[in-house]
């Protein structure tokens, strides 16, 4: 079996590990610390533990256990003094003050759910997300970084950690150095993805590493982050961050997306579809980026999601898993 990693957010890479977790056991997640925001930064800032919430889809996406476990899980109160908060992220933050370290407290509970691979966090450091805007306004903070970028109605020129770039956790970059496939994304570009690029030795270890790199296009654009983007805009911002020609192969959906979803989602966020156009197969192929092309889409009424088992099932054809 191949050692595969996938590097992102809990939301993003949550549904992809769902797949991968079928053909190979040697999966790990490599989460970003830079969450902020609802019931985890809540913890954050009263507690002053790390964020969970990213660790815990990951962990909930992983978990070989009875079915209720995963839903208590992803628990959320919606009364209250625990409004708003996760069962799963308090559940971590009692573990943290049991065994004094999230470390320990994440393989408790990786033992007590028998997951499949491991969640590492991509530092064990208090660091928070910065962005500059073009406009020249600064933000801190990963949770307020969309908002104010969609308010001031300016693009994200740069991306940076405060108070200091934090050191990678030790396992991260032992688990980057020995995979033989490495998934960026899919995931929010700017708040998920890149915070990770961010950390020290990161880049580096991925540079280092012979593993095949692999990124999975996000469906949509972003209200906040990457309105107006093509598919080669993403991958140029990705490579800034990391390296020229990084990648091996990039996901791409090609599937028929609903034309009441798309209007749906222009309407709310302004967002449209990421598409392979004719200009973006120009700029990957003049990367030698291999492009996997299909049907990697699930719909509801309101929402357009990844389907993990889609894209798991393409990269297994693609001998790539």
């Amino acid at each position: 079996m191949k050692n595969v990693v996938v590097v992102g957010g809990g939301t993003g890479i949550s549904a992809l590990l769902r797949g991968i977790k079928k053909y190979t056991e040697n999966l790990t997640a490599i989460v970003t610390m830079a969450d902020d925001g609802g019931g985890s930064g809540r913890l954050r800032s009263e507690l002053g533990i790390l964020p969970p919430g990213d660790v815990r889809n990951c962990l909930s996406a992983l978990a070989n256990t009875e079915p209720v476990m995963e839903k208590l899980l992803q628990f959320r109160f919606d009364s209250g003094t625990l409004k708003g908060q996760n069962f799963g992220n308090i559940l971590i933050a009692a573990l943290c003050e049991i065994y004094g370290s999230f470390d320990t407290a994440l393989m408790q509970i990786e033992n007590v759910l028998s997951i499949t691979g491991k969640v590492i966090p991509v530092t064990l450091e208090n660091i928070h997300l910065v962005a500059e805007f073009y406009n020249g306004d600064k933000c801190i903070g990963e949770s307020m970084i969309p908002s104010m970028s969609y308010k001031l109605d300016t693009g994200i020129k740069n991306m940076s950690m405060f108070p200091k770039i934090p050191q990678a956790n030790p396992k991260a970059t032992d688990a980057i150095l020995d995979a033989d496939v490495i998934i960026f994304g899919p995931g929010s570009l700017y708040t998920s993805i890149i915070p990770n690029l961010l950390v020290e030795d990161i880049v580096d270890s991925i540079k280092k590493s012979d593993a095949q790199k692999i990124y999975v296009s996000n469906i949509m654009t972003q209200k906040g982050e990457t309105l107006g983007y093509t598919l080669a805009d993403h991958i140029k911002a990705f490579e800034k961050y990391s390296y020229e020609n990084i990648l091996d192969a990039c996901v791409v959906n090609n599937m028929q997306i609903s034309e009441k979803l798309l209007k749906y989602y222009l309407i709310r966020d302004r967002a449209k579809e990421i598409k392979m156009l004719e200009e973006d197969k120009k700029f990957l192929n003049s990367k030698n980026i291999d492009i996997i092309l299909g049907d990697f889409v699930e719909e509801n009424s309101k929402y357009i999601r990844h389907s993990g088992i889609k894209i798991a099932e393409a990269l297994k054809n693609s001998s790539i898993l």
